[in-house]
């Protein structure tokens, strides 16, 4: 996770990914703290009865894990992110056809080379699909029923269509519309949690309110003022 820069009297932590400032927002001594306590609530959980101790901490060491990657796991996640949203720019770039279908199945085959690279494990590709996903689903949002209004910001990748003509991206409003639909369904809310990776822009903490901007792709991060973990998108 990367490490959070804020000046004095600014409620904006600002973030960079942990490609260009590996880091983390908390010390080994917090996660350590986190994963006593979880270990210890599993134990309470049943009463401290059966069970042993090192099977605890190996659970909780694992869930805190995937809450705060490590540097090394966020410089691995990060690349498969960037590698997916590569192979899926040029295939929906090169799409003739823009219906939710043809939409998947550019989505589905941008997994499919990744896995196919065998760098990744089928863990670290989903997490890359799923934070794709969730950038796809805000660009539509922003748009709305007008594809003329995506932005030239680096999150969009329906941008790629913004050299199309008219009867395309017509056809295409309604493409994606009806793929979001799917995908927000399947996806759930817009949360974004600590441990996911998400695009560029300012997240607000469901918690508290504090904001977080992150000047590149990059792992959400604890929240730098209450910790809780959840985050809504502002821009």
């Amino acid at each position: 996770m990367t490490k959070p820069t804020r000046s004095p009297g600014n409620a904006t932590t600002t973030l960079q990914s942990a490609a260009g400032n590996p880091g983390t927002p908390s010390t080994e001594d917090e996660r350590r703290r986190m994963i006593a306590e979880n270990a210890y609530y599993r134990a309470q959980q049943r009463g401290f009865n059966g069970g042993q101790a090192i099977d605890d901490w190996l659970a909780a060491e694992r869930e805190i894990n995937r809450l705060l990657p490590s540097p090394q796991q966020q410089k691995q996640e990060l690349a498969a992110y960037q590698q997916l949203r590569t192979h899926l720019g040029h295939l929906l770039g090169d799409l003739k056809d823009t219906s939710a279908d043809t939409i998947r199945e550019a989505i589905d085959t941008a997994r499919g080379r990744l896995r196919q690279l065998e760098e990744y494990t089928a863990d670290t590709v989903e997490k890359a699909v799923t934070s794709v996903e969730k950038e796809m689903l805000g660009a539509g949002r922003r748009a709305g029923a007008r594809l003329e209004n995506l932005s030239a910001r680096t999150t969009d990748l329906l941008y790629v269509w913004r050299d199309r003509g008219s009867q395309f991206l017509a056809r295409a409003a309604t493409g994606i519309s009806d793929w979001m639909q799917q995908a927000s369904a399947r996806l759930g809310d817009q949360t974004y949690r600590t441990g996911e990776i998400a695009a560029p822009g300012t997240l607000e903490c469901n918690g508290c309110g504090e904001r977080v901007t992150l000047e590149t792709p990059a792992h959400v991060p604890l929240c730098p003022n209450c910790r809780k973990s959840e985050f809504r998108r502002v821009s």
